[in-house]
């Protein structure tokens, strides 16, 4: 069984945005996802290592990651836009 991997990405403690991806994810029974909790991306510079690793994992398995993002500023969300990774 194929597994995605999941993102969740915060600028805050991410309880947020876990909660909200957790449950749109249980709407897809027969997948498995791979969960990534990545709080306190307040900054360009840690957005940026956080979609370069996205870019990565893209790159390794052949698919995009799901990133779930609850970042506020839009100069900080601008990285992971860009990251390859399907954002909401």
């Amino acid at each position: 069984m194929t597994t995605y991997k999941v993102y969740f990405v915060s600028d805050q403690t991410g309880v947020t945005v876990e909660t909200l991806g957790h449950s749109l994810l249980e709407q897809f029974e027969n997948k498995t996802f791979d969960t990534v909790t990545v709080p306190f991306v307040d900054t360009v510079d840690k957005a940026e290592r956080v979609a370069e690793e996205i870019r990565q994992v893209a790159e390794n398995e052949g698919r995009r990651p799901i990133v779930f993002a609850s970042l506020v500023q839009e100069n900080v969300r601008a990285p992971l836009l860009k990251s390859g990774g399907l954002v909401l």
